[in-house]
């Protein structure tokens, strides 16, 4: 996976996809546990097969990524992840953007949030900078409220044209 590639996959045009139909809008149940896998057509490059998995885990983390699909292997094109851990490679080539560089063998956790993108000559997604750093819309998730928030600014960044809508469960207790 080479950073114009992800550039380029992220930025085409996509709809989710359910049975085989594109849809032009889309629920989304908020509910405890999330565990959502999104089938994603891109009309201008139908050859492309993408999509989008978002988990939350029983430790109050979120995960939300968008990956290309090819031939039963997934690379990672975008993550976003919320108080979850990750450790940056140590070695800085040249192919490593500047706003990475500080952050070079560090562990990315004292941040709210990191995303995590595609550098040339490195594993698929092994960079990340928190997103104080990043132009990503939302820099911390306090509570379950924000998870619509954090969803909207994800599919925006990623290009997804279908109009998501949110349906917000509430549990009592």
């Amino acid at each position: 996976m080479t950073v114009e590639l992800a550039e380029y996959l992220i930025g085409l045009d996509k709809y989710i996809v359910l049975n085989g139909e594109k849809k032009n809008t889309f629920m989304i149940n908020i509910q405890h546990p999330m565990s959502i896998r999104l089938t994603l057509s891109a009309p201008d490059d139908l050859d492309q097969n993408l999509l989008i998995n978002i988990k939350e885990s029983e430790k109050k983390s979120l995960k939300i990524s968008l990956h290309h699909q090819d031939n039963s292997t997934q690379n990672g094109l975008l993550r976003v992840d919320f108080n979850g851990r990750h450790f940056n490679p140590i070695e800085i080539t040249e192919t490593v953007p500047e706003t990475f560089r500080p952050f070079a063998g560090q562990w990315l956790d004292d941040y709210a949030g990191h995303i995590h993108y595609v550098v040339n000559g490195y594993k698929p997604l092994a960079w990340a900078v928190p997103l104080e750093v990043d132009d990503f819309a939302v820099k911390e998730l306090n509570g379950r409220e924000d998870y619509i928030p954090i969803l909207k600014a994800f599919f925006q960044k990623i290009t997804l044209k279908t109009i998501v809508t949110f349906n917000h469960q509430m549990r009592l207790i």
